[in-house]
């Protein structure tokens, strides 16, 4: 029998086994399980009562904007193909939604990556549509090699709120910043958070984020090849041997020009240079 509960901070072993089959053993649950724990919002399991084991999880986060954020959905692999994603999905769809209706939150919304074709299946059917969407570009770390990691100039940069917020970068993605998996308005509090996360860094003159979730996530404001190039080329040196999965960004499917010079320089793609990096917001 499948019962559904609040997580608590004796499930981690339980999370742990759980992620270890997803994302080639990459995902960051298991990091921020705790953050998670002690978070507004809803953090809700499954649990197996037979072996008193949770073996799937989903999130409801409250995020500075004023976002009801869905995240977090999790399913054991002995447990999958039974509906129980399903229901945890429906039962955290309820607490945000009846929070909207509140008025506690401005909107709903998720982001995911297009293979997770079941889960956007279900979300569109609860009135979700596509709000924005973007390509996901990689290299793989044998593209390292070449280049030291002394010949970039690496300094600090920690722009104030207003630079922040009235950034280009933010002006062509409706004012919402696309960062590792989450899409949020800038705010003093995240501003805050990136600057206390040492996320703002500059890469031979060209700024952007860096994060590492599970993935190694980094943006470049400018959005030129020069600093995709730069950023991309960095993090490869830096993380060769460390983290198993390559360094993530995402560009805009119409920046054209871009695209052509970025699979010139040998970058490549999850998917075959289309849309898989999706932002879903709730229309009702």
């Amino acid at each position: 029998m499948i019962e559904y509960r609040i997580l608590k901070h004796e499930d981690c072993n339980d999370i742990v086994d759980i992620c270890k089959d997803i994302w080639g053993g990459t995902d960051y649950l298991p990091e921020i399980f705790h953050a998670w724990v002690e978070d507004k919002g809803l953090f809700l399991g499954a649990v197996d009562t037979d072996t008193n084991k949770v073996i799937g999880t989903d999130k409801y986060s409250l995020l500075y904007d004023g976002t009801g954020w869905l995240e977090g959905l999790r399913i054991h692999k002995d447990y999958r193909g039974q509906g129980i994603g399903k229901e945890l999905a429906l039962k955290v769809f309820k607490v945000a939604l009846k929070d909207l209706q509140d008025g506690r939150l401005r909107k709903i919304a998720f982001s995911t990556h297009i293979s997770a074709v079941e889960s956007i299946g279900m979300m569109k059917q609860l009135g979700f549509r596509l709000e924005q969407e973007y390509i996901f570009i990689e290299k793989e770390y044998a593209a390292a090699e070449g280049p030291n990691i002394r010949d970039f100039s690496i300094e600090s940069w920690e722009p104030a709120y207003e630079e922040f917020k009235e950034l280009p970068y933010l002006k062509r993605r409706g004012g919402v910043l696309p960062f590792a998996f989450i899409f949020q308005e800038p705010t003093p509090e995240l501003h805050k958070e990136l600057l206390e996360d040492n996320c703002f860094i500059s890469i031979n003159g060209h700024k952007g984020l860096f994060k590492l979730k599970g993935e190694p996530h980094f943006i470049v404001f400018d959005e030129s090849l020069e600093g995709i190039n730069a950023f991309m080329s960095y993090y490869l040196l830096l993380l060769k041997g460390k983290c198993p999965s390559p360094p993530l960004t995402s560009v805009m499917p119409g920046n054209l020009e871009l695209i052509d010079s970025l699979k010139a320089a040998g970058f490549g793609t999850i998917e075959p240079w289309i849309c898989d990096y999706l932002y879903y917001t709730y229309s009702g």
